[in-house]
């Protein structure tokens, strides 16, 4: 059971196959078994060295209570941590939502680390109030307890059951620090518009916190391209495999040519 040291904060991973790496790092409530139960790991082993990252606060990694610890570019470091702990030079990068942004960081600061990247469903822009206000809302979830919590999640069976499970395993008080962090997030976009690394952008149609923004900022980004999942909300555009997965290896296999 592999784990990277970053200052201190031990970051569990994964690995499985052979090849050109890839990290893949979960979204929010997410761990390491999100993907597996997706089957991410199954189809991208077969060409690829898959590094899989319970990010800090998540899975198996430590769990620091203090928000100031969840800074996107703190958690962009573990991805390096972990890459330096394997001694590879570079990978790919698939993240989605929290990983997402994370990866948004990773190209704006640690771009030469990397041989592309797929950022689903996030931004590289601030906390805008309507963020602001569901993050709110979600610590207040938090705080009524894992039952509250549970009640929530079972509203939407089918994406409590293709990704969220691990939530209910979950340590309340990590995913209170962490949401609280999203207030301190900052504009990095300004920072990417000289990437050279080339970057697939990605959203649901009908996912209202990422869609226009990603597709805004991917703009930009002079090696971006921005595609929308018709039909698809936040969760569904990393559950839904039969329309990700295609467009994830088709990218991958362009980019490595």
């Amino acid at each position: 059971m592999p784990f990277a040291n970053n200052n201190g904060v031990k970051i569990h991973y994964h690995t499985r196959g052979n090849g050109p790496s890839i990290v893949l790092l979960h979204g929010f409530m997410g761990d390491i078994g999100s993907w597996e139960k997706l089957g991410y790991p199954d189809t991208l082993s077969a060409k690829y060295n898959v590094i899989i990252v319970d990010a800090r606060g998540h899975g198996k990694s430590d769990k620091p209570y203090d928000p100031i610890a969840y800074l996107d570019k703190t958690i962009a470091t573990d991805v390096i941590a972990v890459l330096d702990d394997m001694k590879i030079d570079k990978s790919h990068y698939f993240g989605f939502s929290m990983g997402g942004r994370v990866g948004f960081e990773l190209a704006a600061y640690h771009p030469d680390r990397f041989l592309s990247f797929i950022l689903g469903a996030q931004t590289p822009g601030s906390r805008n109030e309507h963020g602001n206000e569901s993050d709110r809302k979600r610590i207040a979830l938090f705080e009524k307890g894992p039952e509250a919590l549970k009640r929530v999640m079972a509203r939407s069976k089918k994406e409590y059951e293709s990704y969220l499970e691990p939530t209910l395993n979950g340590d309340l008080r990590a995913y209170t620090a962490k949401t609280r962090a999203n207030a301190m997030r900052e504009d990095i976009s300004g920072q990417l518009v000289g990437l050279t690394v080339p970057c697939l952008v990605y959203a649901g149609e009908s996912d209202s916190l990422a869609h226009e923004s990603a597709k805004e900022h991917a703009s930009k980004m002079p090696t971006a391209r921005f595609v929308s999942l018709p039909g698809l909300n936040h969760m569904e555009s990393i559950a839904r495999t039969d329309m990700v997965l295609p467009m994830v290896t088709s990218f991958l296999q362009e980019v490595s040519a």
